[in-house]
């Protein structure tokens, strides 16, 4: 199985404009997520794996709503 790793990094900028996550680039497995992301919630309890939550805005939606409703 493949690791899933996530990638936390300051980034320098001059000015916050218009991106939400203006600060820092988030990445997952080395795929960058960008802008939109509004919030990172790290959890990390004694005997747990990390767990981690990532609040975005996407400007669109591609949900294969069959699949969705085919694991029910």
């Amino acid at each position: 199985m493949e690791k899933l790793r996530l990638e936390i990094k300051k980034r320098v900028t001059k000015s916050d404009d218009f991106g939400y996550s203006y600060e820092y680039d988030i990445k997952i497995n080395g795929h960058k997520l960008g802008r939109g992301v509004t919030g990172v919630k790290l959890e990390m309890k004694a005997s747990d794996k990390p767990r981690v939550m990532i609040e975005c805005i996407p400007d669109e939606l591609d949900v294969d709503v069959k699949a969705l409703l085919e694991r029910g």
